[in-house]
């Protein structure tokens, strides 16, 4: 069902204003909205807007934290995938002499940091360098030798192809005295020193130009290439035994992790809490707090409210007034509220048909997946891991429901005889020798009708049922007449039809049925038209309709094409894995084909009858009585990353 909202009015003291918002955060059932949408505009006229709030010191703080978190998880115990967030209670999440110790905490693992990744950079510049020497080490002359009186010598990194012939070539050319020589080379670079008269260093620079060479850099080098390279060996060893000190540092830290997580918690809730006085409007001395509150547990904030100082009063909606919406269902049903999720929420003036989506979508899903193995696989993993993984709410409500719908997979998958397709006589023929058959009710290769009529006749119910919403609401909301006009006519002609096939007396209630309802239909589906001539036109158009109701059942017919579809793949991986026969080879062939071929066959109609129930859900049944687009109800609590928040014991 949807739940009652009513409007909350929260006239606090200003320096109260953020302990009342925590007050509302652990009861977790109040929305705050921005107050000038639910005062009167002369209330809102004596009131000032929130000059706005900085929090920029606590982003700040978050940013740090989440920091020195990234930087422990490398050096703590490593949480494999069954680890679970631990609970704590909000008087302990929100302690603030714990927050200031883990914020000093935080300082301290920062310097830790800052200074490995400071080692670590020189470290790279360092390696670098040694990299950039290492060509060069078969020069054994000291670098201050380099240059003389009257000549220099000019280490050049020359791109390949090109090597110290082409330079040569170029410098007799242009007759330049200067000697190249060819150092080393790798796959990208040829490494070239070149010898020259001074005079001549400017047309030895436009020669080696040409040919896009760059001089290496000399520096701040001393003695040989050779010595530079052992400086720098030196120099990298004791920069990583540093680094590994400051590691060791950073392992006995890494216990504080969770102290850190919890902390991280605390400052966002701090933040949601601060962001929330924004929506507020105020005098000199009092703020103004508004919001939609869930009315069967009001309660609950009248006695966090009534522990402070301040005035508060409750209002229910107006009669056409739009609320929150909050889908209350029970365990069984409200995982699949993720599917109305995904459509869109119904109107807050609507109603919730959750048990009725739900009920359908796991026949459907069931039918069309049709197999027990893999319904078993489903079932197991689905509940499985919603049970023992610490989820997110949505994943968890995602999981929960393919479990559920596994359930009705087994089911249908005994109905036609269908364990991972045909594997157990498969098995029992091709490695012992012997046939089996696997019960079945229905087979849907040789009895594809019977489940064609199954498919179509939970298609109708399906369809009616909706219809029945239709009525329901529009009786709801005073118009009966127009639930008989719109719905009832409708049911009249739709049953009529078919029991015109009918022999004997069904078929004389068929005429009766389709005539008077079709007569209904034309005298009522003009009546907003403003002349006769249009509401009989409008009437005898209206009957039209009758094709589209056709085309939905016949869409329903996909459940059959979907559960034969998984049946004939899944006996085709059989076939393929039993090609080669009995014995030891045979047996490891069928079992890789098996696995593979099962899994890929499981994965593709697994989605397909999860989309196409669910098209089922949003085309051919919203589409007789929906009424989308509520806004989902979000109230002001504890959203954590880290840990669990429980009630205070």
């Amino acid at each position: 069902m949807i739940e009652k909202m009513e409007k909350i009015y929260i006239y606090s003291l200003r320096e109260q204003s953020s302990d009342i918002l925590e007050d509302l955060m652990r009861c977790g059932i109040v929305e705050p909205t921005r107050a000038e949408s639910m005062l009167e505009e002369e209330q809102v006229k004596g009131l000032a807007a929130s000059d706005g709030i900085d929090l920029s010191r606590e982003e700040d703080l978050v940013l740090r934290l989440n920091e020195c978190i990234d930087a422990l998880k490398e050096f703590g115990e490593k949480r494999g995938l069954f680890y679970r967030k631990p609970s704590v209670t909000y008087k302990d999440l929100t302690n603030d002499q714990v927050l200031f110790e883990t914020i000093k905490s935080c300082e301290a693992i920062e310097e830790i940091v800052k200074e490995r990744a400071a080692l670590q950079k020189e470290l790279q510049k360092t390696e670098f360098e040694k990299a950039a020497f290492l060509p060069w080490r078969s020069v054994s002359g000291d670098i201050s030798d380099f240059q003389t009186k009257c000549t220099k010598l000019i280490c050049y990194i020359l791109p390949q192809p090109r090597d110290a012939g082409d330079l040569a070539k170029a410098a007799e050319e242009k007759e330049v005295d200067a000697y190249f020589k060819r150092i080393s080379e790798d796959e990208e670079n040829c490494y070239v020193a070149a010898l020259f008269h001074k005079k001549d260093e400017k047309a030895v620079r436009e020669i080696v130009s040409l040919f896009g060479a760059k001089e290496f850099s000399l520096d701040g080098a001393e003695g040989t290439f050779e010595e530079n390279i052992q400086r720098r060996d030196e120099k990298i060893l004791r920069l990583k035994e540093r680094i590994q000190t400051e590691e060791q540092k950073l392992k006995r830290e890494a216990g504080k992790r969770q102290e850190l997580e919890m902390a991280c918690d605390a400052v966002q809730l701090r933040m949601d809490c601060l962001s929330m006085k924004d929506n507020a409007l105020h005098t000199e001395k009092v703020d103004v707090i508004t919001g939609w509150v869930v009315a069967s547990q009001k309660d609950r904030v009248s006695r966090a409210l009534e522990k402070r100082t301040c005035c508060y009063q409750y209002k229910e909606p107006e009669k056409d007034e739009e609320y929150p919406v909050l889908l209350k269902n029970s365990k069984l049903v409200a995982p699949f509220g993720a599917l109305t999720e995904m459509y869109s929420l119904p109107d807050s003036r609507s109603m919730d048909t959750n048990w009725a989506i739900g009920l359908f979508f796991f026949i459907f899903f069931g039918m069309m997946l049709s197999d027990a193995g893999y319904g078993l696989i489903l079932a197991v993993g689905g509940l499985g891991a919603a049970k023992l993984l610490d989820l997110g709410e949505g994943a968890k409500r995602l999981l929960t429901m393919l479990g559920i719908s596994g359930i009705s997979t087994i089911f249908w998958g005994l109905m036609y005889g269908s364990f991972f397709g045909d594997v157990i006589p498969t098995v029992a023929e091709v490695f012992f020798g012997k046939e089996l058959e696997l019960p079945q009710v229905i087979d849907p290769l040789s009895q594809p009708l019977v489940v064609l009529a199954m498919s179509c006749g939970l298609g109708i119910i399906h369809l009616f049922l909706g219809m029945g919403f239709k009525a329901y609401l529009m009786i709801k909301r005073g118009d009966k007449w127009g639930a008989l006009f719109d719905v009832g006519f409708w049911y009249i002609f739709l049953i009529g039809l078919p029991l015109l096939i009918l022999p004997g007396k069904l078929k004389l209630i068929g005429i009766v049925m389709s005539i008077g309802g079709a007569l209904g239909l034309v005298l009522t589906q003009g009546r907003a038209k403003p002349t006769v001539f249009g509401k009989i036109t409008s009437g005898i158009i209206s009957l039209y309709d009758v094709t589209s109701y056709f085309s939905d059942v016949l869409s329903y017919s996909r459940i059959l094409a979907l559960g034969l579809a998984t049946g004939v793949i899944a006996s085709v991986v059989n076939i393929m894995g039993s090609l080669t026969g009995g014995g030891v080879i045979g047996a490891i062939v069928f079992i890789v084909i098996f696995a593979g071929g099962h899994a890929l066959n499981m994965a593709i109609n697994a989605l397909g009858a999860y989309v196409h129930s669910a098209r089922l859900q949003y085309v051919e049944f919203f589409g007789k009585y929906y009424e989308g687009g509520g806004e989902k109800f979000d109230p002001l609590r504890a959203k954590t990353k880290y840990v669990n928040v429980t009630e205070e014991k």
